[in-house]
């Protein structure tokens, strides 16, 4: 039989980042060969447990009985732990009431894009950009509008969005560390120029590697305006900064008549994120943060590792990003499409990365490639594609 789905679903398909991760995953089922997974975005290997302090906490929290419902936006030890330390320089003046706790950065995404957007409604997103981002703007009926970013240090053309921007834009997508390819938004000044001359554009600032950062920079957020505090809707998660991809918890922070709003979907749906995991993550943020510097420290060296074997492939050019776990590199020397490339180098190395082209047209010509996992792998990878691109 047929069904009759809501035509607000008729955009829906997979999520294009993770096709490579199907190809992949059936090729294994298929073949039992292994296959190098570059196209992963989360931690791979022993280099990247979770750390043991964590685990204990979260044990602790399910023996004290932290297994109830607790509806609303959040653990208040926690919530006030980020709004005193995590966002003092991030968001100055940040209370408690302006936190609220989700289940991870996809869901306050989510849960902010359906808040705010209605038919019609404008929106600008960066190209390349996130696509989940896209999905639940479009599922609002929003006119999704992209700026391309310069290609090389993929900043924002500052031209461009200038225009792009009307009285009728509702939103304006930022991301830094930037997905996909690991560069952070250096002028968030200028953007807020920008920004401040329309008095209803709010702007969503995702954040999630803002801990992830290397060569001694620092994270930047156009939140840390005073004139931007009320405007922005930050975003971020203990995902990428503690190894806890699967725990499904992040945060949001914005005025607390946003965060109110955010708490009744929060409660009418999923009703809390899991009282022991936020007891988890209160633990992560305010125990020592020895396994952060270390991890930031293991992944710069393997960033600086997978940048040079890029560099040794024929047809491919490699910057190294200041942030994230992503490498984005040129693939247009090889003569392929980005998909081509993609598909070319899975079926026939065994390696499996992300066509840039999954993050808007503005990444034909390049790839996505994770480094957060193990040594051996990065160097059975990079021997790989040198040997397919040798041909």
């Amino acid at each position: 039989m047929g069904y009759n789905f809501s035509k607000r679903t008729n955009h829906f398909t997979l999520p294009k980042q993770w096709a490579s991760m199907r190809v992949a995953k059936q090729l294994e089922e298929e073949t039992g060969k292994k296959i190098i997974h570059f196209e992963k975005g989360d931690y791979q290997g022993d280099d990247f447990e979770t750390p043991q302090h964590i685990l204990d906490a979260t044990i602790e929290a399910l023996e004290a009985g932290y297994v109830r419902y607790d509806p609303g936006p959040g653990l208040t030890e926690l919530r006030e732990y980020i709004a005193r330390e995590t966002m003092k320089d991030r968001r100055p003046g940040t209370q408690p009431e302006d936190v609220i706790i989700t289940a991870g950065a996809k869901n306050a995404l989510t849960m902010t894009l359906l808040t705010l957007l209605e038919d019609g409604d404008e929106v600008v997103f960066p190209n390349p950009g996130y696509p989940p981002d896209e999905v639940w703007a479009k599922y609002a009926n929003a006119k999704i509008h992209h700026t391309p970013l310069n290609k090389g240090d993929w900043q924002y053309d500052l031209a461009k969005l200038d225009k792009m921007i009307t009285d009728k834009t509702k939103l304006l997508i930022i991301n830094t560390p930037q997905r996909p390819n690991g560069q952070l938004v250096e002028n968030p000044e200028e953007i807020a120029e920008i920004v401040l001359k329309h008095p209803d554009l709010l702007v969503i600032t995702d954040e999630i590697f803002s801990q992830v950062i290397y060569d001694g920079k620092e994270h930047k957020t156009i939140a840390s305006i005073p004139e931007m505090k009320d405007r922005c809707i930050v975003i971020d998660t203990w995902s990428k900064t503690y190894a806890m991809t699967g725990w499904r918890i992040g945060f949001a922070v914005a005025n607390q008549e946003i965060i109110t709003k955010l708490s009744i979907f929060l409660q009418d749906s999923i009703t809390n994120v899991a009282a022991f995991i936020q007891r988890a993550a209160f633990e992560a943020i305010s125990g020592p943060q020895d396994w952060t510097i270390e991890k930031r420290e293991l992944l710069q060296d393997k960033r600086d590792l997978m940048v040079k074997g890029l560099n040794e492939v024929p047809g491919i050019e490699c910057v190294a990003p200041p942030g994230s776990f992503y490498c984005f590199p040129d693939i247009s020397g090889t003569g392929l499409t980005s998909q081509e490339f993609t598909d070319k180098l899975v079926v026939e190395a065994g390696v499996a990365v992300v066509a840039g082209t999954a993050f808007g047209t503005q990444g034909e010509g390049f790839s996505r490639i994770t480094y957060a996992l193990s040594d051996d792998d990065i160097h059975q990878g990079i021997e790989r594609m040198k040997k397919l691109f040798a041909k």
